[in-house]
């Protein structure tokens, strides 16, 4: 993703509706949210940042960890409404 955990922070209310209360956040091995019984659990890696000419875009690498019980379609759900609000880009 091209974020820093700050800005998928700011993302996760809106980009996970209800299941944000139960969700919990790691990135570099910090525990940024948590939660007591975690639904979703989310994994990330600060990577070097992109540049291209002046420009520069920092790069987060995401894992999404979704119980073993829920179905391929609410996991589809989930990672659905996460990836249309967490997309940026121009056009």
């Amino acid at each position: 993703m091209g974020c820093t955990s700050a800005d998928l922070m700011r993302w996760l209310p809106q980009a996970l509706g209800e299941l944000h209360t139960n969700t919990s956040l790691v990135v570099d091995g910090r525990v940024l949210k948590d939660a007591a019984q975690p639904q979703l659990r989310i994994f990330g890696s600060s990577q070097p940042v992109r540049k291209i000419a002046l420009l520069e875009i920092p790069v987060l690498q995401v894992r999404l960890q979704f119980p073993d019980d829920w179905s391929q379609g609410d996991c589809e759900a989930v990672l659905n409404r996460f990836d249309l609000y967490t997309r940026r880009g121009g056009g």
